[in-house]
């Protein structure tokens, strides 16, 4: 089952949808959906045919009981969310503001580069890019655009084929096993601010909790590339 959280009028598309949340399934997992698929009632003939079909599995042997630790590290390997309950008053209070804030994910799918990508959670992209259903992302500046003709348009000129900053060099150099197209840019957020955002606000799509978006200037960036005649395409990052 799933509960319905909001309805929109995606404009790119030119269709109505709805929010919903699956019950028992993580947050990520939650999407918008044309309201063909959704069944918000049952026919009485449904429901008999229903309940009179037998129940498989009725007489297994009941669940096996788990230790305190053993589910422990069940959650922590499914990321599985504790309860408020399980929390402490004043996390749990962060939570819920966690939870009202990022409840709707409002961008759906971005493109970036050659590859259009599903996006996990919300993102506090400003004003109306952050209601926009997919957004187009330049992948060597990272600057997002609300339409396609707009990111071509910016692609024509040619981007800077790589991410600012300081090019550290390859792994390479220092582990030879690993490929030469292999390049790391380290990026200071005080001197590249916008980027920096830019790089934080993509992250976001993909974690659900994650506090630095815009208050980048106290970190360095480290960026993971992979090299061709086209430019260096960001892998993955880490900052400190």
């Amino acid at each position: 089952s799933a509960e319905v959280i909001q309805s929109r009028l995606n404009e790119q598309e030119g269709r109505e949808e709805f929010y919903v949340h699956y019950v028992g399934f993580n947050r990520r997992l939650d999407e918008w959906v044309d309201k063909n698929r959704l069944a918000l009632s049952k026919s009485l003939k449904e429901a008999a045919q229903k309940s009179s079909e037998p129940f498989v599995g009725e007489l297994a042997e009941p669940e096996r009981k788990i230790t305190r630790n053993q589910k422990r590290k069940h959650d922590e390997i499914n990321h599985v969310q504790k309860t408020y309950a399980e929390m402490d008053p004043t996390t749990a209070a962060l939570e819920k503001e966690h939870e009202a804030i990022t409840k709707v994910k409002y961008v759906d799918k971005i493109h970036i580069g050659h590859f259009e990508i599903d996006a996990w959670y919300f993102s506090p992209f400003p004003e109306d890019y952050g209601k926009q259903p997919k957004l187009w992302i330049c992948e060597f500046c990272l600057k997002y655009m609300k339409l396609e003709r707009t990111y071509r348009l910016h692609l024509v000129p040619g981007c800077t084929w790589a991410a600012p900053g300081g090019h550290l060099g390859t792994p390479g150099d220092v582990w030879g096993h690993l490929k030469s197209n292999i390049s790391v840019y380290e990026v200071d957020g005080k001197d590249h601010k916008i980027y920096c955002q830019n790089l934080c606000l993509l992250a976001k799509l993909f974690l659900d909790h994650k506090t630095l978006y815009f208050d980048v200037e106290p970190f360095v960036f480290y960026l993971l590339t992979e090299v061709d005649r086209h430019g260096a395409h960001i892998v993955g990052y880490f900052s400190k």
